[in-house]
């Protein structure tokens, strides 16, 4: 790009006391260019197009040999509990914004969780209809990170030992896909809560463009 650059510049010197250097760029021409390139794809035959993508194609094969595209889902689910997963504020999904809500939910300084046994039961259920290993011993963690809508500054989540892991799910494949027999593994199921949600609008003062709305705080699997 510079030499591009250097080579559209003409330096222009004035004699005299207000002598100084003057550069001016030169566009090339586009115009000019783009139907060259046009007229020449045109008139470029289809089986050399063809021959083209075939051989890159082939490449591209012969790079991936070996190689296995591995792809992986984190599925988050909403429980049908009726209080939360660390309070006891109902759970109310389409509430009025903020309703549903006490300091625990909004990280008050001195408030501290409580497990809804619920939400263990559900991951317990989850982790057994994927053939999961159920842990007998399970912890939470600190998940530290400052967002508006996360008023404590850490989500209450599972790291190490999470409630189950090591399952799998197996499908029977639809003929119109190939058919067959597939089993897909599952790494883990854990519990955690979820966090609040902003909203933000074009219009209205800054409070009113910006919104915390904190319903579904601690509550998710």
């Amino acid at each position: 790009m510079a030499l591009t650059l250097l080579r559209g510049i003409r330096t222009q010197t004035l004699s005299g006391a207000n002598a100084g250097l003057f550069c001016t760029t030169r566009r090339p021409p586009l115009a000019h260019l783009t139907a060259r390139v046009e007229s020449v794809q045109t008139s470029e035959p289809k089986s050399v197009r063809k021959s083209i993508q075939q051989a890159t194609k082939e490449a591209v094969e012969q790079k991936t040999h070996g190689f296995e595209a591995v792809i992986g889902i984190e599925t988050h689910v909403q429980l049908s509990t009726i209080t939360k997963a660390f309070c006891s504020c109902p759970y109310d999904y389409g509430s009025q914004p903020n309703s549903t809500v006490c300091p625990t939910c909004m990280g008050h300084p001195g408030t501290l969780p409580v497990l809804n046994a619920k939400v263990v039961e559900c991951a317990v259920k989850l982790g057994l209809a994927l053939n999961c290993e159920i842990s007998m011993t399970s912890k939470f963690d600190r998940k530290q990170y400052f967002y508006p809508d996360l008023p404590k500054g850490y989500q209450i989540s599972q790291f190490d030992i999470p409630i189950a892991e090591k399952g799998y799910l197996d499908l029977d494949i639809p003929m119109e896909f190939g058919g067959g027999h597939r089993r897909f593994g599952v790494t883990r199921v854990h519990m955690e809560e979820d966090a609040g949600k902003l909203l933000h609008s074009e219009s209205g003062s800054f409070s009113q463009r910006n919104s915390t709305f904190l319903n579904r705080c601690i509550h998710k699997c």
